[in-house]
């Protein structure tokens, strides 16, 4: 029987957060273990058990790249969790702002892409995940009120984020 330490989560676009065993990102921090690019993983094939991401794939040039990359590095019926932005909350589009400070590190949006619902069934498809779970979630910015208002009228435009539970096939 396998200890624990032999199934590392990875977190991939970690930032300054300390979930998971190892912890890469492009940008260096304290909380970040491995600096890396999350479309070129520098891991050998079938190391983890679960992949984390949150707020990463709508920063990447090439999104299914990514998730061939991720399927590579886990281990057969490995789990993805990931959390991404959702193109249909109205809010990106009546605010015409992103949350979060995506201006982080550069002075520039860094967004390549949004996501819906479908877009994500079609890239997990695509790559060969089983999705296991999808739902739509909150977040906890101010703009937050903005969306529960919003629910109110129009619910399935009130979400700012996916997110996606898939296994590797």
């Amino acid at each position: 029987m396998k200890k624990d330490g032999d199934n590392p989560t990875l977190n991939i676009g970690s930032g300054t957060d300390t979930y998971g065993d190892v912890r890469l990102d492009l940008f260096p921090n304290r909380n970040v273990t491995v600096v890396g690019d999350g479309q070129h993983l520098p891991f050998r094939q079938s190391v983890f058990r679960k992949v984390h991401e949150k707020n990463l794939l709508e920063h990447l040039p090439n999104p299914g790249l990514h998730l061939l990359e991720v399927k590579r590095v886990l281990q057969d019926h490995g789990v993805l969790r990931l959390i991404t932005d959702n193109a249909a909350c109205l809010k990106y589009y009546l605010l015409g702002t992103h949350t979060g400070g995506y201006r982080k590190h550069r002075d520039k949006d860094r967004h390549f892409a949004l996501f819906t619902k479908e877009h994500m069934e079609n890239l997990m498809e695509l790559c060969n995940f089983q999705i296991t779970g999808m739902s739509f979630i909150d977040t906890n910015y101010p703009t937050r009120y903005f969306d529960k208002v919003l629910r109110l009228v129009v619910p399935s435009l009130s979400y700012p984020r996916i997110l996606v539970e898939a296994t590797k096939s």
